[in-house]
């Protein structure tokens, strides 16, 4: 799993919405893979909306930035170890689990991309929490990162395939001891207890 920041910014406002609003722009349309995504699949959303209006993501970024910094950009792209059937629904855990660390409900909108041989999603987060009635900025760390990988593979199939992988190793290594057991003359095998070749007889 690899959780990068792509940039944050900060500054003139104007100037900041202008960006941003080029920049969904960019990666809802922009150097599209036709073979493997439609329109549909390029939709903004969020915690709560498979789709939202770029406009109305881009006002609510801005209305959520701080002094320290607007907003934050973020690509988060799993391994092909790590797969995914519902891009929007892991994106929302994995952003779940972030908010959780942050202490603070996150403002963030995000595009799915599958144009590359690495799938990925570019996720925006505004620059601070308004709901605490002050500003709190939005500061994203090493560990952030870091926490974002961990919850990125937790979320996909990972474990689950991890799991089933572990399951049928020890079945077949008890599939083998079995065969072993089966194919050893009786006379070179372990003595039984004196309960079982009672039982045996």
């Amino acid at each position: 799993m690899i959780a990068k920041g792509s940039g944050y910014v900060r500054g003139n406002r104007q100037a900041a919405s202008a960006r941003l609003s080029s920049h969904f722009k960019y990666v809802e349309h922009r150097s599209k893979e036709l073979s493997l995504e439609t329109r549909d699949d390029r939709r903004i959303f969020d915690k709560d909306n498979d789709v939202v209006n770029r406009r109305d993501a881009v006002n609510d970024v801005m209305e959520h930035t701080s002094t320290s910094v607007n907003y934050h950009k973020i690509v988060l792209s799993p391994s092909k170890e790590e797969a995914v059937h519902d891009w929007r629904e892991w994106t929302r855990q994995v952003m779940n689990d972030l908010e959780k660390v942050q202490g603070k409900e996150l403002h963030w909108y995000a595009v799915h991309h599958q144009n590359t041989e690495n799938p990925h999603v570019h996720v925006v987060v505004a620059g601070y929490n308004q709901e605490t009635g002050r500003e709190e900025p939005v500061k994203l760390y090493t560990k952030d990162y870091d926490l974002l990988r961990e919850s990125g593979r937790e979320h996909s199939e990972y474990s689950f395939q991890k799991l089933l992988e572990k399951e049928f190793q020890d079945l077949d290594s008890t599939d083998r001891t079995i065969d072993r057991e089966a194919e050893t003359p009786p006379s070179e095998r372990e003595p039984l207890s004196p309960f079982l070749e009672d039982f045996d007889r």
